[in-house]
């Protein structure tokens, strides 16, 4: 038994009242946009509305993403009763069709759950976390029933977004010159969302393919420069970790872009561009300087002459949580439990007092296994793998806008994991909540121009 279940290359649905006959076949091409619409137009254009401020000004404006992340959960709620039945009877179907990620998205949910339940550690308000995936669940479906024009119109929003989280970067480091900042969240979590953006804005160029020629080269040339200025957001910063994600969008767009099966020439192709990218970053003195700092921290390390460097901190914090995981192997020490779990670790000497203040761990996975242990990672894994299935699964022998937009989920769910390997990006609720919304976006997308309809989007677009 398939876990994605699919209809066949053809469906017919039979109208009960009046006894009237819908017939829609569904071969080739992409689904039309506008027929037979599941929900009034108003809340088509209040979900875009909402969606795109979200992307463009989310990260970039205090409690903007909080703000319309929570409008954007109400809308949603209201879209699955706004036809009353037949809305409420499609996403009820959708579950068939999105019941493995909508498991995944409710794995924090679960071990909060089991958390409470034996440590106790937590409260009430610590379900935000939980929250933040959650969403999903309504946010997809609700998404899913958008006409195939918004979903280009969001190209040109992730393209707006990055310019703007671009020259705001360029601003907090003085062009490139400080590490010093003042912001509501970390400039190296905002960098790597930027360059997020910019990569999704660039592989949406191919969702323009039926607009005229000279809109189409307008958005081509603004979505390039996005992409661009998002990788320029990584070099001011000269964040180190961020690095980590660059060969995946090198990798991912050089199999989007370059024609054919060749993959020797899309390898080489790769290999090419990192060497061009590896070649502007060491031209900068910031980003050579930072490169032998890491040399310089791990030696320092290693000879216990300073173990409270940027590298040395991370090896002392990846050695204590580690450790904290041996210990509590099931379900971690609680929500709220990490604090006094280090100061305890600083008092037997196996970290530094000045490690034991930092509030994570510097790396996602082993943060999770220390708060939530193996219930955590099962359910951190899920959420970044189970969507990399589902694309890679939808994606497969369709369109050109459906294999693009199956592959610009990939690089969403791979960049997260590659900048949780240094960072955790989830502690943070714009990052949680951006990989939320945009998640529900692409899944959406990639129902929208996939053949044959799945389900629950065939009864969305009957009549009532």
């Amino acid at each position: 038994m398939k876990i994605w279940e699919v209809d066949g290359q053809s469906l017919s649905m039979k109208k009960v009242s009046g006894g009237n006959d819908v017939h829609a076949d569904r071969h080739s091409g992409g689904l039309p946009g506008d027929e037979k619409p599941m929900l009034p137009k108003l809340m088509h254009w209040l979900l875009f509305a909402v969606a795109a401020v979200f992307v463009v000004l989310g990260m970039s404006v205090d409690r903007l993403a909080g703000i319309s992340y929570h409008l954007l959960l109400l809308l949603a709620v209201v879209a699955i009763f706004v036809r009353g039945r037949r809305s409420l009877a499609s996403y009820v179907a959708s579950w068939k069709t999105l019941w493995p990620l909508y498991l995944a998205v409710s794995g924090f949910t679960i071990c909060l759950v089991l958390s409470q339940t034996m440590i106790g550690n937590g409260s009430l308000k610590d379900f935000n976390i939980s929250l933040r995936f959650q969403g999903f669940v309504v946010l997809c479906w609700a998404f899913s029933q958008m006409p195939q024009r918004f979903f280009r119109w969001l190209g040109t929003a992730f393209a707006l977004a990055t310019l703007v989280a671009t020259v705001k970067t360029y601003w907090l480091t003085g062009g490139g010159v400080s590490r010093e900042y003042v912001n509501f969240m970390p400039i190296l979590a905002y960098s790597e969302l930027a360059a997020i953006l910019g990569t999704l804005a660039v592989f949406s160029i191919k969702w323009d393919a039926g607009l005229p020629g000279r809109v189409r080269k307008v958005l081509m040339a603004l979505k390039l420069l996005a992409g661009f200025g998002g990788i320029y957001c990584i070099y001011l910063y000269q964040s180190r970790g961020a690095w980590l994600a660059i060969p995946i969008f090198v990798i991912v767009g050089c199999v989007v872009f370059l024609p054919g099966g060749n993959r020797l020439l899309k390898i080489g192709a790769a290999f090419l561009v990192m060497i061009a990218i590896a070649t502007m970053y060491s031209s900068s003195d910031n980003i050579r300087q930072r490169l032998m700092m890491v040399q310089s921290d791990l030696a320092s390390f290693e000879s216990k002459a300073d173990l409270n460097t940027s590298i040395g901190t991370r090896l002392q914090l990846w050695n204590g949580s580690l450790r904290l995981y041996r210990e509590h192997p099931f379900i971690g020490v609680g929500v709220n439990g990490y604090s006094k779990a280090l100061s305890k670790l600083a008092k037997e000497g196996v970290i530094s007092p000045e490690a034991a203040i930092y509030p994570h761990s510097h790396n996602e996975f082993l943060f999770t296994a220390v708060i939530f242990g193996t219930c955590g990672v099962l359910a951190l894994l899920a959420l970044y793998f189970v969507p990399v299935v589902f694309f890679f699964w939808y994606g497969t022998r369709q369109s050109e806008a459906c294999r693009v937009t199956a592959m610009m989920g990939l690089v969403l769910c791979l960049a997260f994991v590659s900048d949780g390997l240094v960072d955790v990006m989830f502690i943070w609720r714009e990052c949680s909540l951006f990989y939320t919304v945009l998640l529900s976006l692409l899944v959406a997308a990639l129902l929208r121009w996939r053949q044959p309809v799945s389900g629950y989007r065939a009864t969305a677009e009957a009549k009532p």
